[in-house]
């Protein structure tokens, strides 16, 4: 791995690594000097097998103890203080795998919630959605994570592939014991990824209120409290969101699309309010963004 300091901040920097062993690697720390503020060229899974500890991500800090997991996305900058017989093992995984992985288990309850959804909204929820572990199952992924550590230290053509296995048996796990959590943050969190799931692939058809809490199996007023109290946005506001920066990217790829064609493409009847949500969301009108666009073609 290699470190190079921020410009402007010699107390925090970008960790790289090239993954030379393949696509996904893991890193154990046992009572090991960590990392100050940093982050990375690729995203991790992160199992804290023993001791405490407080999480240091996006300005926010966060008690992590003995069987938590969490996802850290590298444009995240973090770190740790406070470490009390800290084991922590890391697996570590390239942007393009964990894609390839997206796109596998798009359908697998609990990936998008743990690895995409919780993430993201983590100020919003103060990290109470993160996955904990009972020592049940803890001690059943600690069976994978000493398998991928012992062949990862094997020096030979197949273990990439077969650490590439291993992490997808860990993620598979994984989310299977997200669905099996008992208290109400994670649960929560997990049925309003449903929602969300269903929004991000049908964005372009009519969704109601209705239709989103059955999907989230909540009674309506507790579905919109917590979507937007989780998004920050109501479910009806993160629609008409994700469609108008669905517009913008087809307008940018494509800068002679009329106006009218853009709103109806993803999902729009009136183009008119179109183009008053466009310019609320984007800061300036269709017109103007397209023409924007097709100055930086010429």
């Amino acid at each position: 791995m290699k470190w190079q300091d921020y410009p402007n901040d010699k107390k925090a920097g970008v960790l790289y690594h090239d993954f030379p062993k393949g696509r996904c690697e893991i890193d154990e720390l046992v009572n090991a000097p960590l990392m100050p503020m940093h982050t990375h060229n690729f995203d991790e899974l992160v199992f804290i097998l023993g001791g405490s500890a407080v999480h240091i991500i996006d300005d926010e800090e966060y008690p992590i103890i003995r069987g938590d997991v969490f996802v850290v996305r590298g444009n995240h900058k973090h770190g740790y203080g406070n470490e009390k017989n800290l084991h922590i093992v890391n697996i570590l995984y390239q942007r393009d795998f964990f894609e390839s992985l997206k796109v596998e288990f798009s359908d697998l309850p609990g990936f998008n919630a743990l690895f995409v959804h919780e993430p993201l909204y983590r100020k919003k929820h103060k990290f109470k959605s993160k996955l904990h572990l009972n020592s049940q199952q803890l001690r059943k992924i600690s069976q994978f994570l000493k398998s991928m550590s012992e062949e990862q230290n094997n020096n030979w053509a197949g273990t990439a592939a077969i650490n590439e296995h291993i992490f997808t048996i860990i993620v598979i796990n994984v989310c299977k014991f997200f669905l099996e959590v008992k208290s109400q943050q994670p649960k929560t969190l997990f049925k309003i990824s449903a929602a969300i799931d269903f929004i991000e692939q049908n964005f372009r058809k009519p969704i109601s209120n209705d239709q989103l809490s059955n999907i989230a199996d909540m009674t309506q007023g507790s579905f919109r409290y917590s979507f937007k109290k989780i998004t920050g946005l109501s479910p009806i506001d993160y629609l008409i969101r994700l469609r108008i920066e669905r517009a913008a990217d087809a307008m940018a790829k494509n800068s002679q699309m009329r106006v009218i064609d853009a709103a109806f493409k993803v999902g729009f009847e009136n183009s008119a309010y179109f183009t008053k949500k466009f310019k609320k969301i984007i800061g300036m009108t269709p017109m103007a963004y397209l023409k924007t666009q097709r100055s930086m073609v010429d």
